[in-house]
């Protein structure tokens, strides 16, 4: 993540040669979806648990995807109601906007179990690591990080 993500998120700023603080989740969440199983997860996003705005999701799937052909599958507008699965293989991560774009995982039919981690990075300047949804119990720990 420090290696290969922030540096990627921190080229993408407007002014990428100054210096910003990254909050990253610390650690990051393992999803397990055993098989089979006739149940979506609910669709949600982020924000409905306390997330920002300011924050950007990263996926990555830990199983083959050959095996249970399940994947994250992300609105491609907020609101639109058009999901699309994250077309990725194990050793990649996916990016997407948690907090605006609807999200779920579908059903896994095949008797092997789906496995993924998950994470959030909050940028300087979009991002207030003090602010805290009221009512939400549970809140991701962080980190920070000055590039």
């Amino acid at each position: 993540m420090l290696g290969v993500i922030i540096p990627y998120l921190k080229a993408q700023l407007d002014d990428p040669e100054t210096p910003r603080v990254f909050h990253y989740q610390y650690p990051c969440t393992l999803r397990l979806q055993p098989g089979p199983s006739k149940a979506y997860t609910r669709v949600h996003r982020d924000a409905e648990y306390g997330h920002q705005i300011g924050e950007i999701n990263f996926w990555m799937p830990l199983s083959d995807y050959a095996l249970t052909h399940t994947a994250l599958e992300v609105e491609t507008s907020p609101g639109s109601s058009n999901f699309k699965p994250l077309d990725i293989s194990i050793g990649e991560i996916g990016m997407f906007h948690g907090s605006l774009l609807h999200h779920r995982a579908p059903a896994n039919a095949s008797v092997c179990t789906r496995v993924s981690l998950d994470f959030r990075i909050g940028i300087e300047g979009y991002f207030d690591p003090n602010w805290k949804l009221r009512g939400v119990k549970a809140q991701h720990t962080r980190r920070f990080v000055k590039m």
